[in-house]
Order: C-alpha cells, then sequence, then structure tokens
C-alpha cells in the first residue's frame, strides 16, 4: 500500500489539473456547468480514492451507522418490545417512515456521511501531522 502522502498528493494533482481544464473553458456557460460537475463528483471521488484506506473505510461505517441511527433504533425498541403491540406498531411506523425520508433514494443521507468522513479523517490527518511534526 502506497504511503498516505503519496496517495494524498496524487490525488491533489489530479484535482488541479481538473480545475485548470475548467478555468480553460472559453465559454462561461460550459465552464459553469463544468464547475457545478466538479462540486457533485469531488466528494464521490474523494471516497473512491481513500476508501482503500481501512481507516476512512471504519470511518465511513461509524459515521453512516451514527447518522442512521433515527432508522434502526426504532427498529431495535420495536424488536425489543415484540410483545407489547402499541410499541411494537409505532416504532416500527416510525422507523419506516424515517427510513423513507432520511434514507430513501434522492435523499442526502450519503453526501452527509461522504462530508462528516471527510472532516473527520481531515481533523485525524491534522492531529497526526502535528504528532509528527512535533517528534
Amino acid at each position: 500500500m502506497k504511503p498516505f502522502k503519496e496517495v494524498e498528493e496524487k490525488f491533489k494533482n489530479s484535482q488541479n489539473e481538473w480545475k485548470a481544464r475548467i478555468r480553460q473553458e472559453p465559454s462561461k456557460a460550459k465552464r459553469f456547468w463544468k464547475w457545478v460537475w466538479y462540486l457533485c463528483a469531488f466528494p464521490f471521488l474523494w471516497i473512491w480514492v481513500n476508501i482503500r484506506d481501512w481507516r476512512t473505510a471504519l470511518i465511513f461505517v461509524f459515521v453512516a451507522l451514527i447518522v442512521s441511527s433515527e432508522v434502526w433504533v426504532p427498529y431495535l425498541i420495536a424488536v425489543i418490545c415484540w410483545s407489547n403491540e402499541p410499541v411494537r406498531i409505532s416504532m416500527l411506523s416510525v422507523g419506516s417512515a424515517c427510513w423513507l425520508f432520511w434514507i430513501g433514494p434522492g435523499t442526502p443521507f450519503l453526501v452527509i456521511c461522504i462530508g462528516l468522513t471527510i472532516g473527520i479523517k481531515a481533523l485525524f490527518n491534522k492531529i497526526k501531522y502535528r504528532h509528527k511534526k512535533a517528534n
């Protein structure tokens, strides 16, 4: 596995090349839509490049579990209180409604998870860099 610095530098260089190609576009309309595409694709490309690191994958799983807790906690309560009919039905209803609203297609769930993963990973890298710099 490549060291983190090399992977990060390669990713930054590819992003800078992409930005330079966008800036060279003569048409303002095409340049605008290329910037929109770049900003939409960036989080997914970042995850694609960094998910190979087991730490990032683990951070992403934890973030997804925590952010989706409003869905799985009512389901868990429904399983725990299976004998109590009103509680079970209400918790299944709440969990299903939250699932449709929060984790269903067309929701910002994945974008939020990716953004939080990027932030947490950057924070860990900053702490790691300071620790290495201090030694």
